[in-house]
């Protein structure tokens, strides 16, 4: 069958134009999944490492809405003043992580918006010799493409519940 699922309801069959944006299409969300998949291999491995700059690199530092909502605090942090303190506070709390991990991970492409969901296991030292700490969540990450580029806006944590 030529020309796509148009022909099936009897339509006419696309022309080779459409096919190769069809194919460019298909390259093109392969590439953000790409790029995507990176953004969460970096957040992983800012945790892993406590590397502040590789996670706030995450974030579109100019959007007017950011939110992050980490499971430990009642009230969400708003914008980025907000989000880069809340990264600087980490060594603060943590002398160390030893194992950051990232299963059961969604993507989701709706044009120039991207969700990501997943669930993580964190484990690392206590500042001050205060013993280990260990915390499994879940994840749903909202980013948007600025300037051909993926940059975070929206951040929810929140308790794996019972298992």
């Amino acid at each position: 069958m030529r020309g796509g699922p148009s022909s099936l309801w009897g339509g006419p069959p696309r022309s080779s134009a459409w096919n190769n944006r069809e194919r460019w299409c298909m390259a093109s969300v392969d590439t953000d999944r790409q790029q995507l998949t990176a953004l969460l291999e970096q957040y992983r491995a800012g945790f892993e490492a406590l590397d502040v700059a590789k996670l706030q690199a995450l974030w579109d530092r100019e959007y007017p809405q950011l939110l992050y909502a980490p499971q430990e605090r009642a009230k969400a942090v708003r914008g980025w003043m907000g989000i880069a303190k809340y990264y600087d506070g980490l060594r603060a709390h943590l002398a160390r992580a030893t194992r950051m991990s990232l299963d059961d991970v969604t993507l989701d492409l709706m044009g120039e918006v991207a969700f990501a969901f997943f669930t993580y296991h964190f484990e690392g030292e206590r500042a001050g010799g205060a013993g280990t700490f260990t915390n499994d969540g879940r994840v749903s990450f909202l980013f948007h493409r600025k300037a051909g580029t993926w940059k975070a806006i929206h951040y929810h944590e929140s308790a794996p519940g019972p298992r």
